[in-house]
Parts: structure tokens; sequence; C-alpha cells
């Protein structure tokens, strides 16, 4: 199990070039959506920050930090005297968390870093707790980048991280690739590639922990729900956020486009309300281990 959560995948350089590209391409979408997507996964957030249990005047980092959700609510936490350096790959990621706690007041505690997770640019033992909330199953070596943030950690410190459950159990998401996949616009990924449900085996988790040596790790499972007006708003979050779902479409023609999302969005009829707003289950694995 641990060889295929952690596995370094062929030509890496050019995986984390095109999925750079993509989270590159994708930050105005998330950057739209960033007041939804913050509050329907605020369950998640709380289990994380929970775990950290971040307190006054601690150094916090967090890695794939998209457009910081939870980074930007441990700044709150580490008041006074602490900070939150906030780090992703794509610097238009950046650009939107930046912002966003420029908004909150909080730029004289975040600190914001275009940084890969894999190459964590801070000294060895400067920060308290270090959180990734889908993040790690991603990353072309999700090992390396654990053991990166193992070394930045002091001892004693504490990563929280998340990583999704299976498609079963988020068909919010998997809907529409199921679509491309069943009118053959993408291929099924490879067992054991990064992606969003790579690290869907919990224990898996668990393991790439302790292979990178964190210790007293524990693991559960939250359930939430995404809730929109209907699914027509469904679909358009689906396009923003997803470049995979982006490009498919637009290398499409015209019918085959109105098909996919068709095809899509039936495969969640089942969560439609009778006034049309649908509520679709979600499911996240999380952990929490000490350096």
């Amino acid at each position: 199990m641990g060889s295929t959560v952690t596995r370094v995948i062929e030509d890496a350089q050019d995986f984390r070039a095109r999925s750079r590209d993509r989270w590159e391409r994708a930050a105005e979408g998330w950057a739209l959506h960033r007041g939804w997507w913050d509050r329907t996964t605020r369950p998640v957030s709380e289990w994380l920050i929970e775990a950290l249990a971040p307190q006054p005047g601690q150094h916090v980092l967090e890695l794939a930090a998209g457009p910081g959700d939870v980074g930007l609510l441990v700044a709150e936490l580490v008041r006074p005297g602490g900070r939150v350096t906030l780090t992703d790959g794509a610097e238009a990621m950046t650009d939107v968390a930046r912002q966003r706690a420029e908004e909150r007041g909080l730029s004289d505690t975040v600190e914001v870093k275009a940084m890969e997770a894999e190459w964590i640019d801070l000294p060895a033992a400067s920060v308290d707790g270090a959180v990734a909330r889908w993040g790690y199953m991603l990353l072309a070596d999700p090992g390396a980048a654990l053991s990166e943030t193992r070394r930045v950690l002091r001892p004693g410190g504490a990563v929280a991280l998340a990583a999704w459950d299976g498609p079963e159990a988020n068909p919010w998401s998997a809907a529409a690739n199921a679509a491309l996949v069943e009118h053959g616009l993408v291929a099924p990924p490879p067992p054991g590639d990064p992606g969003q449900f790579a690290w869907r085996e919990r224990e898996a988790i668990g393991e790439a922990l302790r292979d990178a040596g964190f210790a007293e790790v524990v693991l559960d499972t939250v359930d939430f729900t995404m809730r929109l007006p209907d699914l027509d708003a469904w679909w358009d979050t689906q396009i923003d956020f997803s470049m995979t779902l982006r490009d498919a479409l637009s290398a499409a023609d015209p019918a085959t486009r109105d098909a996919v999302m068709e095809d899509a969005q039936e495969r969640l009829r089942e969560y439609v309300a009778a006034d049309g707003t649908v509520a679709i289950p979600a499911a996240t694995h999380v952990a929490r281990a000490e350096a």
C-alpha cells in the first residue's frame, strides 16, 4: 500500500509543470467561489485547526494553501505575536490568498510565499505546526513533502492534513469526471497516480506519515455536504474549479459538451430537492501526527 501512495511518478518534472499550469489557470475560478468553498468546507478546516490547537505566538505553515482558507483562520488564533506562512506552488493562488489576508486585516500576521511543498524553503525546526488541506495526494512525491514537513517542524510540533475519500463518497466531484470518461474525453487515471482520490484508503495516509518519521498518528473521516442553488450552479463551479474538465470540454464539439453536462447532472439527480436545490454528500479523511 505504501509504495502506491508515496511512489514518485515517472516524468515527475513534466507532471509538476502541467499541474502548476492547471492551478495557475484555475486560481481565478477559486477566487470567484472562495466564499462558498470556505463556508462549505468549514467542518474540515475546523477539524484541522482543532487538531493543531494553535496558540498565540506560534508559527504555523500552510502548504498547498490555495486561497488560504485554513491558514487565515489560524492567523486569528496565533495573535498576538504569532505568524502564519501561507504557501502554494501556483503564484496566482498566492495572489488570491494575499488579497484575502489584506481584506481581513491580517497582513501583519500572514506571510504569503510561492513555494512547492516538496521543497520547503524554511529552516529546520522553525515552525510549531503545519497544515495541508487536500495537498499531499496531488504531489508527484508526497513522501518527500511529508519528510520536508517533518524537517521544518519543531520537535513535538504537529501536522494536520486532509485527503479526499474515494469517488463513491464524493459524487459532487466524481460525477463530472465519470461523464468525461464515459464520453471518451479523458482516460481513467492510472492507479497510484497523484490526484484527488489517490489517498482514498485512510490507513494508507497513516502509513505515509509513519514512513516519513511522524508519530502519534490520529486518523478520522469528516462527512459534510455541498449545497448549491441547482445543478446548473454545480456545473458552473466544476468548470471554474477543474482545468481538466474545462480543457476537455473546450476540445469537444458542442453536442458532446451538452451530452457530458447532461450525463454528469443526471448522476446527481438523486440529490436534487423538490425546489431544485442540491445537497451533495462529500467525505474527506483527516489526520494529525507529531514530528
